[in-house]
């Protein structure tokens, strides 16, 4: 166990006061990380709300203000009478210097309230590298780093985000993980935690267990402490069990069957932030079936906006933010069924105001090329596709459902319409992955380095980006082995020897930083020691090159007796209790299991959104598919006999399917 020893003393009886917290402020290299007071910002009356929510980012404010999440949620819970919420986010090294050396605690944006004065903390969880920054912030914020120490009135901490779906490794530091979409389960928790706060003021001899067991009765909530791990003698998982009657045997994700009216008065940087524009959710979900993709499996069904939905929410956000920009999200944007006459309203609308449309994502096909050409305006620079793979076999078999006409057709289309840039995405070790595969890659940068030089020349820039595969939970192969840094050394050497001889820029992530990936995006709770040792000794924003540093990880594996290897390379039986199989990501175990078998066979799976069911789980409790019923609320078509046939014949199909497996 990994020293409770907090790096702050104990709580002063005297947090210090805003003030203080001002001129820290003013010592920084960018105070606009921190002053708050943007525009769209919301202060309210803090002794008038009966819950205090601060929203945390485990990064910094750059970054976080581009997360759309924490944005709706902001908004969601301020909309209430009785709550409030403001944010706060990781300082970066000049400011948590200056907060140690001073004793202040870490302060929310908008009212300068020490954090550990919320009731709850929320905290969205991204990308595992920002693990260290979490407990970094808890102890920044003078809240206990592990839940067990806390008192019973201590601020609640809660997480959500994609990470929450394999919590173990967090479990230890969090009280309740938020497993699924947060707008129904955000609401909840401010209700539950309302009640409490009356209870608790008329009966004193309420614990925090009590509270933990209400927060458990809360559909997609998780409670990790009311919950036991056993393990094998060999280190496996043997089962998570609930040790208490109001946890459940398996808790599943919160899906919001229609989306609610788009966020249209976002709070506006002082500072230029990534992603400076606004931005509107044009479709949640994503079908297409790519097996390494977690995003692709946790967050379905795909449900779309209507175009009068996403024009009138576009007016109201260049009305209320000063944008002239507006990012298209989606996780594919150009799946959107309507997404051509989409970008026409848009423009036929806002087009004399100067509106420029982003499309962050798009598919590797000529329609996708067509679509970025219409919003492009002029500013053609740089094209991005993700073909993922070299060599058709392994795209095949990751389910990526491209041809190489389809990128050669892009690449045409993309030169000989004025881009001068193509960015190219693949994956790296992935399963079935041979070296030949690898030198596809080469190939296939080279076929559009050719067409490009045949449309313009000298000028054409084409780049090849890598990333090293890391086997994700709740995927057809989160039972995978990682491939080893040898194997992926040697690979990257391909790329470099074989872009630099046909003149093609090629960029690579470190092998050791996707081992720690893999490590915390599989482990079970034992490697929650590892988190927190090595960030006492000094990890933290892992995800910056300047600041990862390796052999701080393998001071603390060695530490604890952990082998990294066990959890990034080891292939599991595909029955192995896996440490989040009490956690329901929405697709079934026995549609993962398939996925994978699909893998070895090289056999694709189609779309549902085009194509008949897959019968991935994804059906409600009265066993209709999710993606079918928000494709009625979609249509509006209620009163139509025979759309409403054709959903009792898929129930009926997707019945017997789950039956069978």
């Amino acid at each position: 166990m990994a020293a409770s020893r907090p790096l702050h003393a104990a709580r002063p009886q005297a947090a210090g006061d805003a003030g203080r917290f001002e001129a820290l402020i003013a010592r920084v290299a960018k105070p606009a990380r921190y002053t708050g007071g943007e525009l769209n910002s919301i202060t309210k009356a803090w002794d008038e709300h009966e819950v205090r929510v601060c929203l945390a980012y485990p990064d910094i404010y750059d970054l976080g203000m581009a997360n759309l999440g924490l944005m709706i949620l902001y908004d969601i819970v301020n909309a209430r009478d009785d709550a409030l919420a403001e944010r706060v986010f990781s300082p970066w090294t000049d400011m948590e210097t200056l907060l140690r050396e001073h004793g202040e605690p870490l302060r929310s944006l908008e009212s300068r309230h020490a954090v550990h004065e919320f009731d709850v903390l929320g905290i969205s969880l991204q990308y595992e590298a920002s693990y260290t920054n979490v407990l970094n912030m808890l102890d920044l914020a003078q809240i206990a780093v592990r839940a067990a120490d806390r008192a019973v009135d201590d601020t609640i901490v809660v997480a959500g985000g994609s990470g929450a779906l394999e919590p173990e490794p967090l479990a230890p530091f969090v009280d309740a993980f938020a497993l699924g979409e947060g707008e129904e389960l955000m609401r909840e928790i401010v209700d539950v935690v309302a009640q409490w706060k009356r209870d608790r003021s008329a009966d004193r001899e309420l614990t925090r267990r009590d509270l933990h067991r209400r927060l458990a009765r809360v559909a997609g909530l998780y409670v990790p402490a009311l919950y036991d791990v056993e393990y094998h003698d060999d280190g496996r998982v043997k089962r998570v069990v609930p040790i208490d009657d109001s946890a459940p045997g398996r808790v599943t994700r919160r899906v919001v069957e229609v989306l609610e009216p788009p966020l249209t008065k976002p709070i506006v940087p002082f500072m230029e932030v990534v992603h400076d524009r606004a931005t509107i959710e044009i479709q949640r979900g994503c079908t297409q079936g790519c097996r390494f993709c977690q995003a692709g499996m946790i967050y379905r069904p795909t449900r779309e906006r209507s175009v009068e939905e996403v024009v009138r929410a576009a007016g109201e956000l260049l009305a209320n933010t000063g944008y002239d920009e507006i990012s298209l999200m989606s996780l594919s944007t150009t799946d959107h069924r309507e997404i051509v006459p989409m970008v026409h309203a848009l423009m036929d609308t806002y087009g004399d105001q100067g509106l420029k449309i982003s499309i962050p994502s798009t598919r590797v096909d000529s329609f996708s090329v067509g679509v970025a050409n219409a919003v492009a305006r002029g500013k053609k620079h740089t094209l991005t596709l993700a073909p993922e793979a070299g060599s058709q076999r392994l795209r095949n078999t990751i389910n990526k459902l491209v041809s190489e006409q389809d990128l050669l057709t892009a690449a045409e289309n993309a030169f000989a319409n004025g881009w001068t840039s193509v960015k190219m995405y693949f994956m790296v070790g992935q399963p079935t992955e041979t070296d030949f595969d690898v030198e596809e890659i080469v190939r296939l940068a080279g076929e559009v380095k050719r067409i490009g030089r045949a449309h313009i020349g000298g000028r054409a820039r084409v780049r090849v980006s890598t990333s090293n595969f890391i086997p994700k939970a709740h995927t057809p192969y989160q039972w995978l082995g990682q491939a080893d840094p040898e194997t992926l050394r040697r690979r990257h050497q391909i790329l470099r020897e074989g872009c630099r001889r046909i003149g093609v820029q090629f960029t690579w992530e470190d092998p050791e930083k996707s081992l720690l990936e893999a490590v915390l995006s599989r482990g079970d709770r034992r490697v929650a020691d590892v988190i927190e040792t090595a960030w006492r000794n000094g990890a933290k924003f892992d995800s910056w090159s300047e600041h990862h540093d390796w052999s701080i990880w393998q001071d603390a594996f060695y530490a604890h007796g952990v082998d990294p290897a066990f959890y990034a390379y080891r292939t599991r039986d595909l029955w192995e209790v896996l440490p989040w199989s009490h956690i329901h990501g929405g697709t079934e175990p026995s549609y993962l299991r398939g996925e994978w078998l699909k893998t070895l066979n090289e056999e694709i799976t189609l779309d549902c959104k085009r194509d008949p069911c897959n019968v991935c789980g994804m059906q409600t409790l009265d066993g209709d598919c999710r993606h079918k019923i928000a494709e009625l609320v979609r249509m509006k078509v209620d009163g139509d006999t025979t759309q409403k046939e054709r959903l009792a014949q898929e129930r009926e199909r997707v019945s017997a399917a789950l039956n069978v497996v």
